[in-house]
Parts: structure tokens; sequence; C-alpha cells
């Protein structure tokens, strides 16, 4: 009987396994066709909605002699899976704050009950963020109060009016503060208008206290393009005598050899695009400012602490880009208008270019070849994006110091950049298919949607080829 019991199991056995062995070989599939995407790509996380909620429960110092203003004014935090941002109409502050999720830290400087602090000239008190000089309060230094209305609420976007009036000039200014889904951008549209009897004249600078990662460290750098810049001043000297034109970047544009308190000027026509940032290559955060219509300011105030901000009772280890125009005159019921954006990126290296969409850095791995001992040009990329994209194309030409374009050598399809992942690239190109004659070249980059529309362009420092 055991036998028999025996010889039963063993014929269940082999009928099972002919069974599974069966389903195995009818589930093998044709191999799926190589993909067009890189391994380093990743999908985007799902998406999310913005929103704007109203807070009212933060005291905030008041400094503006005003019965409008509120020890507890309303706070407007917008919020999406990428940024969650706050706006204080009640202290002029367009925005206050800006935490970047992907990193968890802040980008800019705020401050509820900020002390008064002791510059080369005069005494600050600084809340920090980022607001305008419209309309102004001279004797507090700060903007004053203004009123706003949620225009917007989500799910896909979220935007702000803001207005107030300046009582010196009769000013009217309007912003309006704009978030959308999936994205790290904060636009900022402003409007400054002339509703009096006569002819206007303003100046206007805006400013933004940055302080990407929490806090500027020894190893943040100020990322700037331009070939140069102007010394304003400096604690004995040690940048440079005022009105020196110092060849960017110095080696203080690592703020670990920002010594001491320092400010610097750049004109914008001499920059090479609308737009400024700072990088914390500690935290992995980089916060990117950009401005349109790209001649509106006319120059650009950089100032610092520096590194002994420590010494400096209530001084902090942050950094001012101050924006600033010439006279401007708005006539009679007529207008002016500009635009700034704010974004983030995670883990960005460097940058030679930016706009709203995009930011990043092209180049050789070295600036001379010869081509009787050099077979290979290795190309470096990295781009990062202000919001989710998905199947971009990279296309990369060599060109000539006047960018026409003599060859196509790269192509390829990114599945996905996003603030929080970027594209990094490396390729290798053979010298010899791509040279014709020695001289000085560079590379050129397009990046195209998914509908084969141009968002984005860079080009590379010059190689020298002999």
């Amino acid at each position: 009987m055991l036998k028999i019991n025996t010889i039963r199991i063993v014929i269940f056995m082999l009928i099972s396994m002919v069974f599974l062995v069966f389903n195995a070989i009818s589930c093998v599939k044709e191999p799926l066709p190589e993909q067009p995407f890189s391994p380093e790509e990743v999908i985007l996380t799902p998406s999310e909605d913005v929103s704007a909620t109203i807070l009212t429960d933060e005291y905030i110092m008041p400094v503006a002699e005003l019965i409008t203003t509120k020890t507890y004014p309303d706070i407007i935090m917008i919020e999406n899976k990428y940024i969650k941002i706050s706006a204080i109409p009640n202290r002029g502050r367009l925005i206050f704050d800006y935490l970047f999720k992907p990193t968890g830290n802040s980008e800019l400087y705020r401050n509820t009950k900020p002390s008064p602090v002791k510059t080369a000239t005069d005494y600050v008190v600084e809340f920090g963020g980022y607001y305008l000089s419209l309309p102004w309060n001279p004797r507090d230094r700060q903007p004053y109060d203004l009123e706003y209305k949620l225009i917007k609420e989500g799910p896909d976007i979220v935007e702000v009016y803001m207005w107030g009036e300046d009582p010196m000039n009769l000013a009217f200014v309007e912003v309006w503060v704009i978030v959308e889904k999936d994205s790290s951008l904060v636009q900022l549209k402003t409007r400054i208008s002339n509703k009096t009897e006569e002819d206007m004249n303003i100046e206007l600078k805006d400013y933004a206290v940055v302080a990407p990662g929490g806090g500027i460290t020894d190893n943040s750098s100020f990322i700037i393009p331009t070939s140069e810049v102007t010394i304003e001043q400096s604690k004995d000297n040690w940048m440079g005598v005022r009105g020196d034109i110092i060849s960017w970047p110095p080696t203080w544009s690592k703020w670990g050899s920002f010594e001491h308190f320092g400010s610097f000027n750049i004109q914008t026509d001499k920059m090479m695009g609308p737009f400024v940032a700072i990088n914390n290559h500690d935290t992995g955060d980089t916060l990117v400012k950009l401005w349109e219509p790209a001649d509106f300011f006319d120059g650009i105030h950089v100032w610092s602490w520096g590194k002994d901000y420590t010494d400096i009772k209530g001084a902090e280890p942050t950094a001012n880009f101050e924006n600033y125009t010439g006279s401007i005159s708005i006539p009679l019921d007529k207008s002016i208008d500009f635009i700034t954006y704010f974004y983030a990126l995670r883990d960005m290296q460097d940058m030679i270019m930016a706009n709203p969409a995009f930011a990043g850095w092209l180049r050789a791995d070295k600036q001379v070849y010869e081509i009787d001992n050099d077979n290979l040009i290795e190309i470096q990329l990295q781009v990062g994006s202000s919001k989710d994209y998905e199947n971009i194309n990279l296309r990369v030409f060599l060109a000539d110091l006047d960018e026409n374009v003599l060859d196509q050598v790269i192509t390829e399809q990114v599945a996905a950049v996003s603030p929080a992942e970027l594209c990094n690239r490396s390729w290798e190109i053979s010298l010899k298919d791509i040279i014709v004659e020695p001289g000085e070249y560079i590379f050129k980059l397009e990046i195209l949607d998914a509908h084969d529309s141009l968002i984005f362009t860079l080009t590379s420092p010059p190689v020298l080829i002999k």
C-alpha cells in the first residue's frame, strides 16, 4: 500500500512539473526593443495639485509705524509637490519664504523678529524674502504693506494679486504671484502705473535676500554670466578699491573666500543672460533668479556680510541680489511691466545659461586639442528644468564662433527631467570625424519638447583645435 501511494505522489509531481514548464514557455514574449532612454533617467513622481492657504497665527514684528500693519498678518502659503512658499502682503513681502522639498531646505532668508544690523553706512532691519522699493517707507527702509486678493486657488495654478500706492510719487504698483503644479517656478508679474495728472519719473530696485540650503556655506558659489564686475566697497579694501574692475569669476565668487563684508556691481549690458544664481554644493541647493525684459534693469548690486558675519551682531550667512534701474519716465495713464522668476534645482554643479524653463552647462573636457595627438573629445552636459518635462530631445552641434552650425554630433531623447532629477550626459566624439581644419570651435545645445519646438539653447566655451 505504501508503495502504491509513493508511485501516485511521484506521478502527481511529474504532472505538476510538466504543467509549470508549459506555463513558463507560454509566458515567454519577444524581447523588448532597446529603449532610446539612458538608464540614468527616471520616471517622474505623480502629479500633485497646487493649493493656497491663509494663515493668521504667526507673530511678525511690526516695523512700519502704520495702523494698517498687523502683528499677526495674513500669510499666504502656496504649496505643490516641489515647493512651499509664503507671501506676506502686510509686510510688502512678495515672497517671504521658499522651501524646496527635494532638499528640505529654504532658499531665501526669512526673519519674523529681525534686529537692527549696522552696515558700513547705516542700520537695516531685514525681514528677508523678495520685495520691491515701491511702495516704500523711507523712514523704516521697508516696503509699505500691500492689499491682496486670491485670484486662482488651484488645483492647476495659484495666482495672488497684490497692490499698493507709493505715498511719495503716487506710483501705483501691482504684482501677480503665480505658481503652477509640478513646478519649482515662481513667476512675479509687476506693473507700475502712472495714475496721476502729470508725467512721472521713478527709480526702482528689487531685493532678494538669498540663503540656499538654509544659509550660505564655504562651498557656496555665486553664478553670474559676466566677464567682469566693479568693486563698490569692502572692509579694509580686501576685494579691491572702489571702482576697480575685476575679471569674473574671482576667487571670492566662492563664498569660502568671501572673508569680510563686501559689495560689487554688474552692468546688465555686460551680461550674457538676464539671470543670476547661487549654488550651495554642500546641500545640493541652487536658486536661480531671472527677469524679463532682459534690459529692464541697468545693473545688479551684490553684497554679503562674508564669513566673519558672526562678528557682526544680527548678521547672517546670506547674500543680497539687488537689481536696480536708472530713472524711468512713465507718461500720464501709462504703465511699465516686467517679470521676475525664481526656481530651485537639486544637485546642479554649474550654470552657463538659464531661462524660465531650463538651466545648464555644456563644455568639452579640454580647452586645447591637437589633431595629431588627440583622438577623442569628451563633451559633458548637465541640464535641469523648473518643471516636469517628458520626452525632450537633445541635439548637440559643432559650430564656429559665430554659432554657424558645421555638423550635428549628438542626437538623444531624454525620458524625463525635473527640478529634482537633472539630465547628466557625457559623450566621446572622434576628433578626426568632425574637425576639417584647425581653428576655434564651440558646441551648441538645442533642447526641443515632445512637439519638436525649440525651448532652450546654450553654447560651450570655445575649444582650440591645432
